[in-house]
């Protein structure tokens, strides 16, 4: 009896190619999470029960390797994953979407100006008592602290995450849920992607509270990424979110009028969610994505049709264009 012979592959697919994992075909959304989970949980879970040990030094140098690493789990997972099944011409188009800086000016106004302004504006709705004298007094951090922090958060934060929840996923989502749905589905999986929080000190009603300002903010950020296709703007948006948190903190530094944690995080979940009611109305429920495009060509994470020749054929997937 001949056997028949398939020469096996090593490389990476160039043009992501039947060789791709058939699993990873049927379950991108899946095999992303597990795997960004993975690498984010397993040093943080481990390095939590193994500084309990003793095993680990919590200010030693291991246990800051693996914390840089966790955080950076979405990001090594969206690499991965585009690598295995995009090959070259994936990550080049993920790269672009990372530098991808010609958008809609107003998407730079909304981030520098009016993330910051909408929260002021809610928090100091209810709590005039302690924002107005703290604006009053320390309004040049608006424009001294809040920009830089935004930078900040971007490099750093936003660039671990960013390329895979909204550079990787988001689009998968698209293509196989409504937009609504779709934002819901990754938001939900960004958010439970914090839960180890808990181990460091997190309460259960700031854990509960960030749970849902999470999946709020998911949505927004699903908007400026499916109007823009940008992970650039993005993480900026991101850096904008967390750097307004900053701010008011700064800005109620020693004051007892303000919000706790886990009101701000209500707070947040509360303006957003106004915000986002009233672009789903404007947009239909679309959120930028428009009724149909061949998503292949743009997006790092879509992943071709099988060949006519492979033992299974998949039709082309087809998502939305921003708009």
């Amino acid at each position: 009896m001949t056997i028949p012979y398939r020469r096996p592959t090593f490389a990476l697919a160039p043009r992501g190619s039947a060789d791709s994992p058939g699993w990873l075909r049927r379950h991108p959304l899946l095999a992303y999470t597990l795997v960004a989970y993975g690498i984010t949980w397993t040093p943080l879970i481990g390095g939590f029960f193994g500084a309990r040990a003793g095993v680990l030094e919590t200010d030693g140098n291991l246990v800051e390797v693996m914390i840089q690493v966790a955080a950076a789990g979405p990001l090594i997972a969206a690499v991965i994953l585009v690598a295995v099944t995009r090959g070259r011409s994936g990550l080049a188009g993920l790269a672009r979407s990372l530098v991808r800086w010609r958008v809609n000016p107003l998407w730079y106004a909304f981030i520098f100006l009016g993330v910051p302004l909408l929260m002021l504006a809610t928090v100091t709705a209810f709590y005039a008592g302690a924002m107005v004298p703290a604006l009053t007094e320390n309004w040049p951090l608006l424009y001294s602290f809040f920009p830089l922090q935004l930078l900040g958060v971007a490099l750093l934060t936003g660039l671990a995450e960013e390329p895979g929840w909204r550079g990787y996923a988001q689009p998968i989502a698209n293509r196989r849920y409504s937009p609504m749905v779709a934002a819901l589905v990754v938001s939900v999986i960004w958010a439970g992607w914090h839960l180890p929080n808990v181990l460091f000190g997190q309460t259960v009603p700031e854990t509960l509270t960030h749970l849902l300002a999470t999946v709020v903010n998911g949505f927004v950020l699903a908007w400026a990424y499916n109007s823009t296709r940008s992970v650039l703007i993005v993480m900026l948006l991101h850096g904008a979110q967390n750097a307004t948190a900053e701010l008011v903190m700064r800005l109620l530094e020693g004051s007892t009028g303000g919000p706790t944690i886990p009101v701000y995080y209500l707070i947040s979940a509360l303006t957003w969610g106004v915000l986002m009611t009233v672009v789903a109305v404007l947009t239909r429920g679309r959120l930028g994505v428009a009724p149909s495009h061949d998503d292949h060509a743009e997006n790092p994470a879509a992943i071709p049709a099988q060949s006519a020749t492979a033992h299974r054929t998949t039709p082309p997937s087809r998502t939305g264009e921003p708009r």
